[in-house]
């Protein structure tokens, strides 16, 4: 996922200020729509510091211990994502019906994408 820091979800701008824009971005690919438990004392076989690190949970702990986070979906930097996408494939010659179909969108779909700049 190459979201830009533009894109970035302003819910998580406080975690991104703490680990920086590629920790946060790895826990928006995988751990999007979900609340975490930041326990206080950071151990290595926390969920966190498997995904980050150690060092980047333990940060984690320091400023967030003992709260809850929700991370956010990003729908709508995703969508921008994915139309970026689909404007790419299209611009490299990439039929229609196939691009709709891969995105399991409808082709009326795509060509609204392509004809607004929703991207």
């Amino acid at each position: 996922m190459n979201i830009s820091e533009a894109e970035f979800p302003e819910s998580l701008t406080d975690i991104k200020d703490v680990i920086g824009f590629d920790g946060a971005m790895t826990l928006l690919s995988k751990c999007a729509g979900t609340r975490l438990f930041i326990p206080k004392k950071m151990k290595a076989q926390h969920k966190l510091a498997q995904l980050l690190g150690f060092e980047q949970a333990a940060l984690m702990s320091q400023h967030f211990g003992g709260e809850t986070i929700s991370i956010a979906r990003a729908a709508r930097a995703k969508r921008a994502l994915r139309n970026r996408e689909i404007v790419r494939r299209y611009d490299a010659g990439e039929r229609v019906p196939d691009i709709a179909q891969d995105v399991e969108l409808t082709e009326r779909q795509i060509y609204s994408i392509l004809s607004q700049g929703e991207y």
